[in-house]
């Protein structure tokens, strides 16, 4: 068992999920790297929970080999937080109400925006439904990473998938100016006329999106690092885009 030491429940999950998925083995070496899985094909598959820019340097080697890389990162659109007390008795079980979306998620691309469109290179986004395990403690402790901001009387034991309810590939240009109203899209190519964040906003809350409208203004920097569109020069706030 290789490199799997530190692998959380969710992450093997998903793992032995996309290794039967895409037929593929597990726990690969690729030069340097120890791949999640790898086709037949050579291409890879690499499941990431979390910081995603971590995988950067992994992704560029692994592109210059000549081999297809596909990153895939989980939005939990429902997490259920289950409570043990000391004896494994469970004393509490809900639905926790932060709830992730695709526009919540970009933030996670930031960091490899530059890499988004590379040839080669596609990202699969399942969206899945958790269990998040807890313990009672017996005095509010601090998490084990540290990031509490107050201490807490339970301590987290585990995540687990419940459920892939839907997936999403962003791998062209297409896929991805599909995040933006397609008004703004139709538009622009019909008119050149250019479109703001609170443009954006403005028709996803008119369709109820509202994930989708508190994210308008990511798309726009994202897709500015991307190439897909382009700010307007000598523009004072709001900003105006135009497709690049």
């Amino acid at each position: 068992m290789i490199n799997t030491l530190n692998e959380s429940g969710l992450h093997k999950a998903l793992k032995s999920f996309y290794a039967v998925q895409f037929s593929a083995q597990e726990e690969v070496q690729a030069g340097p790297w120890i791949c999640d899985l790898i086709q037949e094909d050579g291409s890879v598959i690499e499941i990431q929970n979390k910081n995603v820019s971590a995988l950067r340097k992994k992704i560029l080697g692994l592109l210059a080999q000549g081999r297809h890389v596909t990153v895939v990162h989980p939005i939990v659109i429902q997490k259920t937080i289950e409570t043990r007390d000391q004896d494994g008795n469970v004393v509490s079980q809900r639905k926790s109400p932060k709830k992730e979306s695709l526009y919540s998620a970009l933030r996670e691309f930031t960091g490899i925006a530059d890499i988004l469109l590379k040839k080669n290179f596609s990202l699969l986004l399942p969206e899945i439904e958790t269990l998040e395990k807890r313990i009672q403690t017996q005095r509010p402790e601090q998490s084990k990473n540290g990031r509490r901001r107050f201490k807490k009387p339970w301590q987290k034991t585990g995540k687990e998938l419940l459920a892939i309810k839907k997936e999403r590939l962003l791998d062209k240009k297409k896929d991805w100016l599909s995040l933006l109203p397609q008004e703004i899209l139709q538009e622009n190519k019909k008119s050149g006329a250019p479109f703001s964040a609170a443009d954006i906003k403005k028709i996803f809350l008119l369709q109820g999106n509202e994930a989708a409208a508190e994210g308008g203004g990511l798309v726009l920097w994202l897709f500015t690092k991307m190439g897909l569109v382009k700010r307007l020069e000598g523009q004072k706030r709001p900003y105006l885009y135009q497709l690049a």
